[in-house]
Order: structure tokens, then sequence, then C-alpha cells
């Protein structure tokens, strides 16, 4: 990857509960793709640093109306509930899992099926700013790596985990894992 240098409005936020707007910031981005240093128009540099990358063309300017901000966490996914994102909300939350999420979930033993759903989320979590992810998967060890590996190859940083299902009182027979002891038994796979 070669250097570069991004012109525009960047915001951020520095300190809980504070916004900073940037106009006309640079950001100066590394061959690893890293944010190697950010000028603001005040800083003392900011000229020769515009300047170099105008001569070397490695300047990229923002649009007016674009804005670059950091990359959105999202620490609670529920990765296999994507297909019934925003169905069946008016049941109580037993319902819901009993005649929605548990039979939908049981569907991940078909990893094509499971590669389908989890590609779409990530692309659309990724195309709307969402670059760090704890994700939530089933009781299928081989799903659950392949979302891992899906988040890898888009490019999202994520952590991945294999939920365990072992209530009788809770989970039914069909999606339900043997012992509570699985869950011993997986983190040593991994």
């Amino acid at each position: 990857m070669k250097q570069f240098t991004i012109c525009g409005t960047l915001i951020h936020a520095p300190v809980c509960g504070a916004i900073d707007v940037i106009e006309n910031g640079l950001i100066e981005v590394n061959e690893a793709g890293n944010i190697a240093e950010v000028h603001t128009p005040e800083s003392a540099n900011y000229a020769g640093v515009k300047q170099t990358a105008v001569a070397a063309n490695r300047l990229i300017t923002l649009a007016k109306g674009q804005y670059l901000l950091p990359g959105l966490i999202d620490l609670h996914v529920h990765a296999p509930q994507w297909p019934q994102a925003g169905n069946a909300l008016h049941l109580p939350l037993h319902e819901w899992l009993q005649n929605y999420t548990f039979p939908l979930e049981a569907k991940y033993t078909d990893l094509a099926f499971a590669e389908k759903v989890y590609s779409s989320l990530v692309d659309t979590l990724i195309a709307n700013g969402t670059t760090t992810t704890l994700y939530f998967a089933t009781v299928h060890l081989a799903a659950t790596k392949l979302l891992a590996d899906i988040c890898l190859a888009k490019g999202q940083r994520a952590l991945v985990g294999k939920v365990a299902m072992d209530n009788p009182d809770e989970c039914p027979d069909f999606y339900r894992d043997a012992s509570v002891m699985v869950g011993k038994f997986v983190a040593d796979e991994i």
C-alpha cells in the first residue's frame, strides 16, 4: 500500500461526551494503512505536509459534505438472527425465541446458508461504518468459525463466540448442546 494523505472534515470524540470537528484536517496514512499523524490547520507543519502530499500526488481531498470519523464498535450482535431483524417484535421474548429464533439458528448446520447470511451481515455493518463487532453465533462450531473467517476476509475486527445452549428448561431439544461440558471442549478446540 502506498502512503497517502487525506484532507477534509474530520470528526472524532477525544473524550467521553465531547465531539471535535476539524475542518480541513490532514490525516497521514502510512504504507501499512495506519494513521501516522493528524494535523489541524493550526499545526506548525500543516502547510509543509500538505505541499509534500500534493507534490507526490498522494493527497486525497474530500468533497464538500464528506467527512471522516472513527469506525463504530458494536458490542452485542446476534449474528444468526440477521434474517429476522425487526420481525415479530410484538411477541414476548420467550415466544419469539421458541417460535422464531431457535428454529432459525438451527439452520446454521448448513454452511452455505451460514455463509450467505454472515457475509450479508458483515458487509452491511462495514458499509454502515461498524469496523469492530462482538458477535454471538450459534451452537454450531463450524458455522461459528466460518463467521470469524468472513470477518477476517472482509477486514472487520471481531470477537466471535459460540453460544452455550444447555438449559433443557429454555432450549428446545433440536437446538441444545448435549452437555454443559460442550463449551469447555469447544474452547479447547479453538
